[in-house]
């Protein structure tokens, strides 16, 4: 270990994180074996952002389509091209079709997936509002039969009914009538297409769905940790197979809502701890922790893909903003190796959830708790490294563990910043210290940029909400700063800031967390404008 002298920290790496995670990111420091991913993969793919049913808990908040399209909303022809070459390099063994929007909207795509990529099952996502008409949806299922069977292999295909009370707003149950009426007609023993129904605790639609059919039986699987694959562990919290007097069997998984909200009071910590409760107990039953790792049956570990409408693909609750991968300009090869390169990215692979935790509240326990209360599952990596200081702070941590266990390439190493490579070669307390001694927070971070009175304005927001740790000092430093430059509403302290609750404020704050890559943005759009 290199002992620190006095002046060796002149430069404090937490004053300026930017930098000293691009020395990070541009000298890729640990070594790693893919060999221990060799198993099979699953992806998760959101086509569209655009929905239209309106569900009270859906943290999307989808919209239906309004003026112009753009790649940042919904795949590309180029796009699924991408994909499909993306996941036919990935070795899948399960692709889950979900949304976002509604996806059995985007039709060519989804026929397009069944009949091209290779895996040994797909599962289609729907809310079923192309199934409220009996004709539409027989013409559907029939060309979803077509593509399975132009598949070289087959796969088993599962059409997957969200029926909730926040569905049936719009649609009733008239959706999973039909469906199960269809099949049991003429699908019951079609060897790979199956219907199942996804719904959530306490909700009454399954109820109300049941009591349409006389002499069904239940069979509760009292298996904790019940599979919904016979090849990979994809956990179902609760697993009900349903019989009908037809003889006609399909899968329920029942699930809670998770209470996802981006804008929680963190102040109330005794609100938010319902939520917190759901969010850790499904990353334990259903994920083991580890939310990037696929288990095999057979003890395998593959990678768990998420990849947003957008084309921003990473593992999953492992996305990290300065370090975004995006399939219209970044193949599987590129994507697996960035994000194996990354510390902060690797380390969640390789030691889960618990581990970046428990780094993370060394020095910022808040930015935890803000992860768990917000609970947006497929973006918690965004959630929990927002702050760049945060960030650079686990990165550092991280490769402080991997020098212990061996791990760091001494080559690369040697080519960083004198002071990021004596602090990587110290221990958790001279990073604490220089964390702590660095002034620089989320207001200085948003000083960085071009000032947008919106995006400040919901920033002061957050802060009044405590989404931050901020002196008294620092949040009138964030208001003087705020008043001095925008042209909207002035205040003279935090408490005035408004909660605006409007379709136009929540779809803000989703995008300041799942904005595409900037640079794939303007190459999907140049491609699109050329075709």
């Amino acid at each position: 270990m290199h002992p620190i002298r006095k002046g060796e920290f002149m430069r404090n790496p937490f004053t300026f994180p930017d930098l000293y995670r691009k020395y990070m990111l541009n000298s890729p420091l640990v070594t790693y074996d893919l060999n221990e991913f060799s198993g099979k993969s699953f992806m998760c793919v959101f086509f569209t952002r655009f929905c239209g049913i309106g569900c009270p808990f859906c943290f999307f908040k989808s919209a239906q389509s309004r003026g112009a399209i753009t790649p940042a909303d919904q795949f590309t022809k180029e796009g699924i091209d991408r994909f499909v070459q993306f996941c036919n390099q990935a070795n899948l063994g399960y692709l889950l079709i979900s949304g976002g929007g509604e996806p059995l909207t985007q039709k060519r795509a989804v026929l397009r997936t069944i009949a091209e990529v290779k895996t040994e099952r797909i599962v289609l996502v729907t809310s079923g509002s192309w199934a409220m008409n009996p004709k539409i949806m027989k013409r559907y299922i029939e060309e979803i039969v077509d593509a399975i069977e132009k598949r070289e292999k087959p796969c088993k295909v599962t059409i997957r009914l969200s029926l909730s009370e926040g569905h049936s707003i719009k649609l009733d149950i008239i959706p999973a009538l039909n469906l199960i009426k269809y099949f049991s007609s003429y699908l019951q023993k079609h060897p790979l297409l199956c219907f199942q129904i996804h719904t959530f605790e306490d909700d009454k639609m399954f109820e109300k769905v049941l009591n349409n059919f006389s002499g069904y039986a239940l069979d509760h699987d009292v298996n904790r940790r019940a599979s919904d694959d016979e090849y990979v562990i994809k956990v179902i919290p609760q697993k009900i197979t349903v019989r009908l007097s037809s003889g006609y069997t399909f899968i329920t998984g029942v699930s809670k809502i998770f209470d996802s909200d981006l804008r929680p009071n963190l102040h109330d910590y005794k609100g938010v701890q319902r939520t917190i409760r759901i969010f850790e107990k499904d990353l334990e039953e259903s994920e083991d922790n580890n939310s990037a790792v696929l288990y095999n049956v057979d003890g395998s570990k593959g990678l768990d893909w998420s990849l947003n409408y957008n084309g921003n693909i990473c593992l999953w609750q492992n996305q990290v903003n300065d370090n975004q991968q995006n399939i219209y300009e970044d193949d599987y090869k590129t994507v697996l190796h960035k994000s194996f390169e990354d510390p902060i990215t690797l380390s969640y692979a390789e030691k889960g959830q618990l581990y970046r935790e428990t780094i993370i509240k060394e020095a910022s326990p808040l930015a935890v708790l803000r992860q768990k209360a917000i609970s947006l599952r497929d973006y918690s990596g965004t959630v929990l490294f927002e702050e760049k200081k945060t960030r650079l702070y686990y990165a550092v941590r991280v490769l402080q563990d991997y020098y212990q266990e061996g791990r760091i390439n001494t080559t690369a190493l040697e080519r960083l910043a004198k002071e990021l490579k004596i602090l990587i070669t110290q221990g958790k307390e001279e990073a604490l210290s220089l964390y702590h001694n660095a002034k620089y927070t989320i207001v200085n971070q948003y000083k960085e940029i071009p000032f947008d009175s919106i995006k400040w304005r919901d920033l002061l927001e957050l802060i009044k909400l405590r989404h931050y740790d901020l002196s008294d000092e620092q949040v009138e430093d964030a208001l003087n700063y705020y008043n001095k430059h925008t042209t909207l509403k002035k205040y003279s302290s935090i408490q005035e800031v408004e909660t605006i609750q409007s379709e136009v404020t929540q779809r803000r704050f989703v995008e300041r967390l799942m904005y595409m890559k900037p640079s794939s943005l303007a190459i999907a759009t140049r491609e699109t404008v050329e075709v």
